[in-house]
């Protein structure tokens, strides 16, 4: 396998647990009830953990190595900050 398809792969895997795990902050937010909202944001947190694993290991296999994102990585990354943006903006209307 190829450095860039390595980093593709990591970052595509990277970007599904961040995506997820936005999913599950989005829906913590959402939740009518406290016990709803606490169990939601564990499963976030978890998604958030994995995402981290995998950037460590993408950094410990391929250091500082960025390679050019394919199109299903840029998609992923389209999805990401679709996600990332509508999390943000529920966030500051329930605050």
């Amino acid at each position: 396998m190829r450095k860039q398809d390595l980093y593709n792969q990591l970052k595509q895997e990277q970007y599904k647990a961040d995506i997820e795990a936005l999913r599950w902050a989005i829906w913590a937010l959402e939740a009518d009830n406290e016990a709803d909202r606490a169990e939601y944001k564990k499963i976030a947190e978890r998604e958030e953990s994995e995402a981290m694993g995998i950037f460590k290991a993408k950094q410990s296999i391929l250091g500082d190595y960025q390679g050019k994102m394919n199109a299903k990585t840029e998609k992923l990354f389209d999805a990401y900050i679709e996600k990332f943006n509508q999390h943000r903006e529920l966030r500051e209307e329930v605050v």
